[in-house]
């Protein structure tokens, strides 16, 4: 049952309407309308009832025209209407969606809020690459922070692939292994072992069951199925 504080039918009756005609105008109008919880509540509506339902063209309209009116309301709210869609009916290859990322690519909070948001539901390397550049995320280094928030196997290729570009850094390269570590997951626990032997870190310490030989170091640079034999996943 949807809590009172997030419905209201008066609200979410109008706001249907506005959406099935596609009067994008008359929805910014009703919307200023609104007091400041009565928009909440219309935000809420919108991200989690209405644009997860409404036709793919009518969904791109509406994203992009409500994030470039105030994407500070609705950019992660619609965000997670995008990512219960994707592979459904959406794709991060939609013409919407192009608008959207070309719309935000010199806006480094919404850049960064797409990003957390989006990596997540991607599970392949090519996915993940595409989406950094499409926002225009284009230096591997720049990748490390994303990345390091998701415990998959894609990410944790790419990672390790971005941590070469940083390798002249051993300070950070050792602060990013013990954060790996830290996050305590088994994935992340081996990707640290495989960064300490693959970039000598022997600063870093730990007991870990992922030995890899030095031909076994020398593989995983060849390739993404190398990697997966290496982790041992």
């Amino acid at each position: 049952m949807i809590s009172d504080k997030h419905y209201n039918r008066e609200i979410f009756n109008k706001l249907q309407v506005l959406v099935a005609s596609r009067d994008v105008e008359g929805l910014f109008a009703y919307l200023a309308t609104l007091s400041n919880a009565e928009f909440r509540t219309a935000g809420y509506l919108l991200g989690e009832q209405i644009m997860p339902n409404v036709e793919k063209e009518s969904f791109w309209i509406f994203f992009n025209k409500l994030v470039s009116w105030n994407s500070k309301a609705f950019l992660v709210t619609l965000l997670k209407s995008l990512s219960q869609r994707l592979d459904a009916d959406l794709s991060l290859s939609d013409a919407g969606f192009l608008e959207f990322c070309h719309s935000i690519a010199h806006n480094s909070i919404d850049v960064q809020k797409t990003l957390l948001r989006l990596i997540p539901t991607q599970n392949e390397v090519a996915q993940i690459k595409h989406l950094f550049r499409l926002l225009r995320v284009d230096q591997p280094s720049d990748w490390i922070p994303y990345l390091l928030k998701n415990s998959n196997m894609p990410c944790s290729f790419l990672l390790f692939n971005s941590l070469r570009y940083v390798e002249h850094d051993r300070p950070y390269l050792i602060r990013l292994t013990n954060f790996l570590i830290k996050k305590g997951d088994g994935l992340s626990f081996n990707l640290a072992s495989l960064v300490k032997s693959y970039f000598g870190l022997t600063e870093v310490k730990g007991t870990f069951s992922l030995n890899l030989k030095p031909y076994e170091l020398a593989r995983i640079e060849l390739s993404y199925e190398a990697f997966c034999d290496a982790m041992k996943f």
